[in-house]
């Protein structure tokens, strides 16, 4: 597997693998009216028209294609919008990979912390996420295109944490 920085004509193939994750995972959180048709066009829209800055990092996972991405922006504090693995490949350690070169990439940029928020119901997520060193912090409702959806923040003060944490080379 290769991490790689995305390239802006690959927009379509994330949108495609952000969908295709979203309808897998969330079917129990997002109505199903939503993730059965909204949900594409949402998502293909966010990707037409996504702004990277030097200081965001997007970086991609392929194998023989491209099977997860990870998207961060630091606007000005390093946000982890997304971290999405195709279904197939999830529970392979690409989701540690992506999140190990991102805390890489952030560090070498000058950012030592970073944040996320997750569905509160995303239990999974919320164990990978505090394996790798980040700390549970508030819970907060956020609307999810027209959505209520109870999230947790999930906070890393240093994340040199997530690179130590990744014993084994991914």
């Amino acid at each position: 597997m290769k991490i790689r920085h995305a390239d802006p004509l690959e927009f379509n193939r994330i949108a495609d693998i952000h969908i295709e994750s979203w309808k897998n995972s969330y079917s129990n959180i997002l109505p199903s009216d939503f993730l059965d048709g909204q949900i594409d066009q949402h998502l293909y829209n966010h990707w037409s028209n996504v702004e990277i800055k030097n200081e965001d990092v997007l970086l991609v996972a392929e194998e023989e294609e491209i099977i997860g991405f990870i998207a961060v922006w630091c606007r000005p504090a390093p946000f982890i919008d997304n971290l999405h693995i195709k279904p197939s490949y999830r529970s392979r350690n690409v989701g540690t990979a992506l999140m190990k070169a991102a805390a890489e990439d952030l560090i070498s940029k000058g950012q030592p912390s970073g944040y996320l928020w997750v569905f509160n119901s995303n239990e999974n997520a919320i164990r990978f996420y505090t394996k790798l060193g980040g700390i549970s912090k508030e819970r907060e409702i956020k609307d999810i295109f027209g959505h209520g959806v109870e999230h947790r923040k999930i906070v890393w003060d240093d994340l040199s944490i997530i690179i130590t944490r990744v014993l084994v080379p991914v």
